[in-house]
């Protein structure tokens, strides 16, 4: 406080020392100043105007003795002139004493003096004159005449004396009119200096008032302030603590002689370092009981002390363990989650740890949710999840990744047969019923694995192959577990590629269509044609196996049924109109084109397009359609009955085993499945299944077809059985559109 205050009391007592400084100059100045002024006014009075006072006077008692004389001379009577003479010589006499006492007229003095005593004597000669009664006028006028001579005489001697008395006077009087002149002027600026010093001696006492009260504010900060400030010298001894400390003591059960408790256990630590960073400032976290602190160390050069600022951040520091949690944990199953993941692959891979990463998924947990609801779902991973972690062994770590996606982290199952042994742990666990409030439930997982850092030496690409690895877990029918392998990738990019070409096959015209005829076996003659896609791409053929799958999976099978659709219809319209009227196209629906809203509406629009009567048209759909709303399914078909179109079951015996489909939906033909055929001539069960269906459709009234037939003993069973048609390489191979038409026109002849 007193550096911050000193300052301003320093220059305030500095110029309030020159102000007394300059007060007393002026002062001295003032009175000297008055001193000369008196001098003069004296020398003026004492001296010089009684000077030119009684040289004027002298000239009138001259001129008053010679009046005196001649008045005399007219009235004779002297006793009136001896008064009047002797009265004129004694003021005569005390005006010249006054020039007589000036040395510097002392010489006119005297030839004042001199005449004046001429005068005196002629005067009395005049006199004695007069008492003589003699005839003596001219005598009397003579004397007159040398009296007003000597008169004469004086009179320029007397105007010198008036003439320099006079100057002295004048000089005088500009002498103290000049000393008077700069009294005033030098008050004046005196004046003005002072005034302004005071005002600004009074802005340093008000900056030093202000400074001073704000300095007492500041003084009582720490007291009043609500939390605790200590000031520690430079011994380390506290010196000072503000009653916020106390009162932090009490809530946590201590008292005044704990108050070093409120200090860093590390302080002398933090003050070296405080010294050797040259800085003047540090926070730091200091435990007391169950509070935290966060404390504030400031040192203060100028006092050599440290000041020390302290805050419960307990509360903070619980609200971000809260949002923390929240952040990087799962808040149903309280799971780490993704985040938490990645931080935790980030170490690992930082330290370079080798370890296993795991990702497994609840098979169908979409159709759980759609089933039982979202909240009977999520219980069900709540349960299970549970189940997972009081089971997990030592060094294996699980996480949350999404409602129905779980990662595991191991740091010893790092071998296949490991990560094996720990699939089938968790797979017992989901082969038990899930018991949960809502009822108990089974559920399938598939699993992903790849390790650290062979499948990926950063964690973006091994969470890519990991997942790599589930997608292909996921995709296998027969086996849960799998563990990455480059191939995967591989894999997984040659369909993304095929995928991404595929969506421009359309308008690249790389998709073409070809037909396969079907034959009537009773009356020997082609009855329909089914119509098969090819996708010619960079100058090969892909095999339907291939893109028809990833068209599938992609959603771009939708656009590519319609227009397979748009252009079978186009193709049956033109052998319809070269004379086959009776002639069937049969288009394939997949179960998602099937499902798609406007699917009626789209085929509506091919027949209305082309102008194909709707029964040469038949749909073939898979067993597979009607596992999804069969109420939905179950109107559309009925539906494209309506308009006259004819309905097949495509891979008859492969797909949906419930059998009652058969009765409730609107079909006209079983399609038996070629992996029955291809074996029939050898296989004892394949014929007694082949045998089965057509009897099953027979009896329901449907007409039967055989794909895949390629030898003559197939022809001949399946004509032995009372199958309607068959359609294989043994009767014609795919062909395009000219080649079917010569085809069907060699038949007839």
């Amino acid at each position: 406080m007193t550096s911050i205050v000193k300052p301003y009391l320093l220059r305030a007592s500095l110029l309030a020392g020159l102000a007394i400084l300059m007060g007393v100059a002026l002062s001295i100045l003032v009175y000297l100043s008055t001193e000369q002024v008196r001098h003069n006014a004296i020398d003026l009075v004492n001296n010089r105007i009684p000077v030119l006072t009684s040289v004027n006077q002298i000239i009138a008692d001259l001129s008053e003795q010679e009046r005196i004389i001649y008045e005399y001379y007219r009235s004779q009577d002297s006793q009136s002139f001896l008064e009047n003479f002797a009265k004129n010589k004694a003021s005569f006499t005390l005006h010249n004493i006054a020039i007589s006492e000036q040395k510097a007229l002392s010489e006119q003095a005297s030839l004042i003096i001199k005449k004046q005593k001429r005068i005196e004597y002629l005067s009395n000669e005049f006199h004695q004159a007069m008492q003589l009664n003699d005839d003596n006028w001219d005598h009397l006028r003579d004397l007159l005449t040398e009296i007003a001579g000597v008169r004469t005489d004086l009179l320029p001697t007397l105007h010198r004396v008036e003439k320099t008395t006079q100057n002295e006077v004048d000089q005088a009087h500009a002498a103290t009119l000049t000393q008077m002149e700069i009294t005033h002027w030098t008050v004046v600026v005196y004046g003005i200096a002072i005034v302004l010093l005071g005002g600004v001696v009074s802005w340093y006492i008000k900056q030093f008032i202000l400074t001073n009260a704000k300095n007492t504010r500041f003084a009582l900060f720490p007291n009043r302030n609500p939390n605790p400030i200590l000031s520690i010298n430079n011994l380390g001894e506290i010196s000072f603590y503000n009653p916020a400390c106390l009162v932090l003591l009490e809530s946590v059960d201590l008292n005044e002689k704990d108050i070093n408790k409120l200090l860093p256990d590390n302080f002398i630590a933090l003050r070296k370092e405080i010294s050797s960073n040259d800085c003047t400032s540090m926070t730091t976290e200091q435990p007391l009981k169950d509070r935290i602190l966060q404390v504030s160390i400031n040192w203060l050069p100028e006092v050599d002390s440290y000041d020390l600022h302290i805050v419960d951040i307990t509360e903070r520091k619980l609200a971000e363990q809260k949002v923390k949690h929240i952040a990087f944990y799962v808040q149903e199953t309280n799971l780490p989650n993704q985040y938490k993941l990645n931080n935790d692959l980030d170490d690992l891979i930082t330290k370079k740890i080798i370890f296993s990463l795991g990702v497994f998924e609840i098979k169908s947990f979409n159709k759980l949710v759609t089933a039982l609801g979202g909240d009977t779902a999520n219980e069900i991973v709540c349960v299970f999840s549970q189940l997972v972690i009081n089971n997990l062994a030592q060094g294996v770590s699980l996480y949350q990744l999404n409602e129905s996606q779980f990662s595991l982290v191991c740091l010893r199952s790092v071998s296949s047969h490991s990560l094996q042994e720990l699939t089938r742990s968790i797979i017992m666990l989901s082969e038990r019923p899930v018991v949960t409030n809502c009822g108990e439930f089974f559920i399938e997982i598939d699993f992903g694995y790849g390790i650290f850092p062979e499948h990926g030496d950063t964690r973006n690409s091994l969470l890519k192959n990991v997942h790599t690895a589930l997608v292909m877990a996921a995709n296998d029918e027969h086996n849960s577990f799998s563990l990455f392998s480059p191939e995967f990738s591989d894999e997984i990019h040659k369909s993304t590629s095929l995928i991404d070409s595929l969506r421009n096959a359309v308008a690249l015209n790389e998709l073409f269509l070809v037909y396969q005829p079907q034959l009537d076996l009773t009356n020997n003659r082609v009855l329909g044609i089914e119509t098969l896609v090819r996708w010619r791409h960079q100058d090969s053929i892909v095999s339907p196996a291939d893109f028809i799958p990833l068209a599938e999976q992609s959603g771009l099978i939708v656009p590519i049924g319609k227009w397979i659709l748009n252009q079978a219809c186009l193709f049956a319209k033109k052998l319809v109109d070269l004379g086959h009227s009776e002639l069937v196209i049969a288009v394939n629906v997949s179960p998602r084109q099937f499902s798609h809203p406007k699917f009626c509406q789209s085929v509506i629009n091919a027949l209305e397009e082309s102008k194909l009567p709707a029964k040469n048209l038949e749909l073939e759909i898979t067993e597979g359609v009607f596992m999804h709303n069969e109420e939905h399914t179950l109107a559309v078909l009925h539906r494209l009955k309506s308009l006259g179109i004819q309905m097949s079951i495509d891979d008859f015996g492969t797909g949906y085993s419930s059998l009652s489909y058969l009765k409730r939906f609107p079909v006209d033909k079983l399609k038996i499945d070629q992996s029955f055929i291809m074996d029939c001539h050898n296989n004892h069960e394949d014929r007694a299944i082949i045998n089965t269906i057509v009897a099953l459709g027979k009896n329901l009234g449907l007409s039967l077809i055989a794909e895949g037939v390629e030898e003559h003993s197939h022809v001949e069973f399946l004509k032995s059985i009372g199958c309607d048609e068959i359609q294989g390489y043994w009767y014609s191979r795919p062909l395009e559109e000219n080649d079917l038409v010569e085809f069907i026109a060699k038949q007839l002849v």
